[in-house]
């Protein structure tokens, strides 16, 4: 297992360096503007944290987003086809995990498109697949009675937007390392996050950020209601210190098939508000059992 989880660690780290030997020598007093405030709402996503653990159990996730834009006035919409897939890796404290929009759809009007910097030969409105990410999560300290537990991850994100004439999506590979510490505490969990998240620009250039997270989770028999405060500050200081805070409703985790909502408000270089609803599908494929203390 510990072989099979590093060769997958090597693979998307490695993929990453590929991506980082510049082409030319970068100018690094031009701002790029390459960032999440001048993109659609998938381009540069604020990631979901981490609470100290990772699912122990098959986890298909799949839901229907609404964005609203507050870049500009006048219209600014997204609407979005979102799919996750968490599978654990011979044990329950190692996860692949996959998300990704698969179909993305949206319909701007002029100052949007001018604050967006669109072409005015492009239209405002249009669809497309979203990028792919891809991580692998580690459970590292399983959580006891005085200790909390941590968790770390490593993601990739593909450079498969096709939308940049429109301003919605951006060509670039990305890639981000965090880590998290969570502790149950009755009903209620709490977590704290941080890590280093960085994305390709422009021609041989890269925008590297720091990561940040809160998380407070209270678990009740017929649901589950968290609060996520997170967001990361890249370098240009142009566009690329998003932060949001999300609100997410869950049904009992013992449901094979378990309805969510979420709520998500973006602030500064984030400027839209989500609404998102769907389904999640769990089953224990390693039907594994919690040795007694």
């Amino acid at each position: 297992m510990k072989k099979a989880a590093l060769i997958i660690l090597a693979v998307l780290l490695g993929a990453n360096a590929l991506a980082e030997v510049p082409l030319t020598q970068p100018d690094l007093s031009t701002k790029t503007m390459i960032g999440p405030k001048f993109f659609g709402p998938n381009a540069f996503q604020v990631p979901e944290m981490l609470d100290g653990t990772v699912s122990p159990t098959l986890q298909a996730e799949l839901a229907g987003d609404y964005f609203k834009g507050r870049l500009a006035s006048g219209r600014d919409n997204f609407y979005d086809i979102h799919v996750k897939i968490s599978i654990p890796l011979w044990t329950p404290r190692v996860n692949l995990t996959f998300w990704m929009p698969v179909c993305e759809w949206w319909n701007m009007g002029e100052n949007a498109r001018i604050a967006r910097r669109v072409s005015p030969e492009y239209s405002g409105k249009g669809h497309d697949a979203g990028a792919a990410f891809l991580s692998i999560d580690f459970c590292i300290l399983k959580e006891k009675k005085y200790c909390p537990a941590i968790a770390i991850r490593a993601a990739l994100r593909t450079a498969s937007d096709g939308s940049f004439e429109h301003g919605v999506g951006y060509d670039c590979p990305g890639y981000f390392f965090d880590a998290a510490i969570g502790k149950n505490f009755g009903p209620v969990r709490l977590a704290l996050s941080g890590g280093f998240l960085c994305w390709q620009t422009d021609n041989g250039r890269q925008n590297d950020a720091i990561m940040f997270g809160a998380l407070a989770r209270y678990e009740h028999r017929w649901v589950s209601l968290s609060a996520q405060f997170g967001g990361y500050w890249g370098w240009e200081k142009v566009g690329d210190f998003p932060m949001t805070l999300r609100v997410r409703a869950e049904g009992p985790r013992e449901w094979m098939f378990r309805p969510f909502a979420l709520y998500q408000r973006g602030f500064h270089d984030w400027p839209f508000d989500q609404v998102r609803a769907g389904v999640i599908f769990s089953y224990d494929i390693l039907k594994f059992k919690e040795p007694k203390q």
